[in-house]
């Protein structure tokens, strides 16, 4: 499926012969989960959820033991916990990317999903058609408070950093901003389509695939 280059009318031809793969991405809370079991329990979807496959890997049952296991990069063997988890997080994605199967597909990716390997993320682009779920700028200072009240498993990379005379909660509060904006501006590099995950909020699976099908003539679709 080239996605890059798909039209309203492949669209509609592979939703009814179920090739159509779809790959949410975006920062987390922004409802790609939430989007992906619509599509399932609506229309039948094959739901793939990258992080549930990382957790059995790792032998976690929940998203909570996952994140206290990977920790902040204010702990001792992060940086290594950290690899671990993108190295996973890179062979799922790119196993899933290439999943046919006879039903159509939603991929439910990670928050880190920009931060892996480009040929990865190039097998994604070329076999999903990546829908990015928009928070939009206005949105960065509460998924801020969201994660240091519910922390998730994160990808710091090279975000983090502590200067003089700096205390350790000080310095994540001060890098954990810039990574999310950071992160926005590359999601949206990635995805073909961007739409505001608040025009996709509460919406069944039939209105759901008419806003993606719609978007796919907007100004916003990015070439592989």
């Amino acid at each position: 499926m080239q996605s890059q280059q798909l039209q309203p009318e492949e669209f509609d031809a592979h939703i009814v012969q179920g090739t159509f793969r779809l790959s949410f991405v975006g920062m987390s809370n922004a409802g790609k989960s939430y989007r992906s079991k619509v599509l399932a329990k609506e229309k039948d979807f094959l739901w793939y959820q990258v992080d549930e496959e990382i957790q059995k890997e790792l032998g976690f049952a929940t998203m909570e033991e996952i994140s206290a296991w990977i920790g902040y990069p204010t702990n001792t063997g992060y940086k290594e916990r950290e690899a671990k988890y993108l190295e996973l997080e890179n062979h799922f994605t790119r196993e899933a990317a290439m999943k046919t199967g006879g039903k159509n597909f939603v991929f439910d990716t990670t928050g880190s999903v920009v931060h892996l390997l480009p040929e990865t993320l190039q097998i994604l682009k070329e076999n999903c058609l990546v829908v990015h779920l928009d928070i939009g700028e206005d949105s960065l200072d509460k998924m801020v408070e969201r994660f240091f009240a519910e922390p998730k498993p994160v990808a710091w990379g090279d975000y983090f950093t502590i200067q003089a005379g700096e205390s350790e909660a000080d310095a994540l509060r001060r890098c954990y901003p810039k990574l999310l904006h950071d992160r926005l501006q590359m999601y949206r590099s990635l995805a073909h389509i961007n739409i505001p995950a608040a025009d996709l909020r509460d919406k069944s699976a039939d209105e759901t695939l008419a806003l993606v099908r719609a978007a796919l003539h907007a100004p916003t679709l990015v070439a592989a």
